[in-house]
């Protein structure tokens, strides 16, 4: 004697589960990603502002430190301002983008020299700030 299934089993069924998991897999990959920007390891106190840039697409971080020997960091790496040119990659047609993370308490005239040096280049320059007022 043969029985017979009251329940009949799509075939479809099979595929559909494994390709729903993928999708969630690629939207939660796609999620985490896009949430990740690119931060110097040098802590600063940024200056405050009420109008702040979002993030950037691939741009160069240069970070000035405040103190008795206000210090340029590059890649994270100490930099003097003189090998600063040196270590900014040439123009190469597209547009490249600094982004100068100074202290709040950091001389504005060397502020102003890094500037200069990143627009002799040819990069387009931003200030970061804070959008927190801190005391």
């Amino acid at each position: 004697m043969k029985l017979s299934r009251s329940v009949r089993l799509n075939p479809y069924l099979v595929f559909l589960v494994p390709l729903v998991d993928v999708i969630f897999l690629l939207a939660l990959l796609f999620l985490v990603s896009t949430t990740f920007l690119l931060h110097s390891g040098v802590s600063v106190r940024l200056p405050y502002s009420n109008f702040t840039l979002g993030p950037q697409k691939n741009p160069l971080i240069l970070t000035v430190t405040a103190g008795p020997f206000p210090t340029i960091f590059y890649q994270d790496q100490p930099v003097a301002l003189a090998e600063l040119a040196k270590r900014l990659p040439q123009e190469s047609g597209q547009e490249l983008e600094v982004v100068i993370r100074a202290d709040r308490d950091t001389p504005h005239g060397l502020v102003v020299q890094v500037m200069n040096v990143c627009l002799e280049r040819g990069f387009n320059v931003m200030l970061a700030t804070s959008s927190k007022q801190e005391e």
